[in-house]
């Protein structure tokens, strides 16, 4: 069983992907398992996967027959084999320390979930410029193992699900699953809810681990109408 799956869902990323792939491919942790759920891509990013999928035998295709991020990613959960499940998206990448650090601290903790710090960045020229976002501004909660029920507080923390893993075996007891409305806006706001809910052992680490890019314009955090996709979730 691989230590964590990593969950790539793509749509005509082919400007992004190398990047992305690659940094995930190199990764300290080698016993990781690459989910790549493409949702129908017509840029060239499926020739980008399969040319990597056929030199590293760790990447496994998924052809979605829907154009939802939500759904995209339920296929590669369902798919997944690893202990834990990470998510990674296509237009951003990873430090490669990042799943080694995860992991370890997963299991050190039994924790059902692990989050770390992250930095958000906008390319230019080649070069990054990186803002730093810490998940928590008040010092309580990092480096020890807490829960939502006896700390609320957490649901103030910058909502995100790509900056940490999730123990599988927890996602499916719970069935914690990302909602599957079409296209890719708010489809992980009720699974980090559902996940924080559920979690019994929370693990939050004070280090950045992720790059999350602000630069795509095809990037859903641009669209109008991701507001009515979240309404839609809890109607």
């Amino acid at each position: 069983m691989p230590k964590v799956s990593v969950i790539m869902p793509s749509l005509n990323v082919a400007n992004y992907i190398d990047l992305c792939l690659t940094s995930v491919m190199q990764q300290s942790l080698a016993d990781l398992e690459i989910i790549c759920v493409d949702g129908g891509s017509n840029d060239g990013t499926l020739d980008i996967l399969n040319h990597y999928a056929a030199s590293d035998s760790r990447i496994h295709i998924i052809h979605a027959d829907k154009k939802s991020y939500g759904y995209q990613m339920n296929l590669g959960i369902r798919a997944a084999t690893g202990e834990y499940i990470g998510i990674v998206e296509t237009d951003d990448f990873v430090p490669r320390d990042m799943f080694e650090k995860l992991y370890h601290a997963a299991k050190e903790h039994h924790a059902d979930v692990v989050k770390a710090d992250f930095y958000r960045f906008m390319e230019k020229d080649g070069s990054y410029a990186c803002r730093y976002n810490r998940l928590d501004d008040t010092d309580r909660y990092y480096s020890k193992v807490v829960s939502a029920a006896e700390n609320l507080p957490i649901f103030r923390m910058i909502m995100n699900t790509w900056s940490g893993i999730y123990r599988r075996h927890f996602l499916m007891e719970n069935g914690i699953e990302h909602n599957e409305s079409p296209g890719a806006s708010y489809q992980d706001n009720g699974f980090w809810f559902r996940t924080f809910c559920c979690a019994k052992r929370i693990f939050f680490i004070p280090e950045p681990y992720y790059m999350n890019r602000r630069d795509n314009p095809n990037s859903s955090v641009f669209s109008k109408y991701k507001l009515y996709c979240m309404s839609d979730e809890y109607d």
